[in-house]
């Protein structure tokens, strides 16, 4: 009689390691995806009201559309949150529809990374009337990358080339990622970056032609 009650208990221990097994597999599963953001829809770097530049009640907005979000705290360029991939400006009116999307990769050369939510800083530097607007990338110690956007009558966004240069560095500003260029005049504009292989600013006058900007001369 001890032999076959012995059968059934060694079953039932068998049957509770195995359901142990189980749901300590399980936990494991749910401990790592606690640990993992689900992201639905673009993810909004900088939001910017448009009434005070093209007195209509719409929004310019920079977001990442693919891409990853990272944070890294030791010191470097990129210390702090990250956002990186494949980024778009939109404009959106007062309720939210989109009249129009740009892709902001597009027109540069590297890959885009941003490490901050900012605000954008416009202008009218070529004097159609119409907002215009720098967006930079970082570049060296030394300084960011900018190139200059324009927004149109319709609603769109367009590059404002600059002649023989991809990019302009700038040390000296009022922003990372989108700075305020200084005016001459109407149509001319005023950059400075710092020359390691003289060893101080070098400060570059650009004229809008009505095409792009053509440099006037270095000093």
């Amino acid at each position: 009689m001890k032999k076959l009650l012995i059968i059934p208990l060694l079953f039932l221990l068998a049957g509770c390691g195995k359901e142990t097994v189980l749901q300590s597999a399980q936990a494991t599963v749910n401990d790592s995806n606690s640990n993992s953001i689900t992201v639905t829809g673009p993810m909004t770097i900088s939001t910017n009201d448009l009434y005070s530049v093209t007195h209509k009640n719409d929004k310019l907005n920079l977001q990442l559309v693919k891409g990853r979000y990272y944070e890294d705290w030791s010191p470097s360029p990129f210390y702090g949150r990250g956002w990186s991939g494949d980024f778009q400006i939109v404009i959106t009116d007062e309720y939210g529809e989109v009249k129009s999307t740009f892709p902001l990769n597009e027109h540069f050369t590297n890959d885009l990374i941003f490490n901050d939510f900012f605000q954008i800083e416009f202008d009218d530097y070529n004097g159609d009337g119409q907002a215009d607007f720098t967006i930079g990338q970082y570049g060296t110690s030394n300084g960011y990358f900018f190139k200059i956007f324009s927004i149109t009558d319709d609603d769109h966004i367009k590059e404002l080339p600059v002649s023989g240069n991809p990019e302009l560095f700038i040390s000296a500003g009022n922003g990372r990622y989108s700075t305020k260029l200084e005016k001459i005049d109407e149509i001319t504009i005023k950059k400075s970056s710092y020359d390691n292989s003289i060893g101080k600013d070098v400060e570059v006058t650009l004229r809008w032609d009505g095409t792009e900007f053509v440099r006037l001369d270095s000093r």
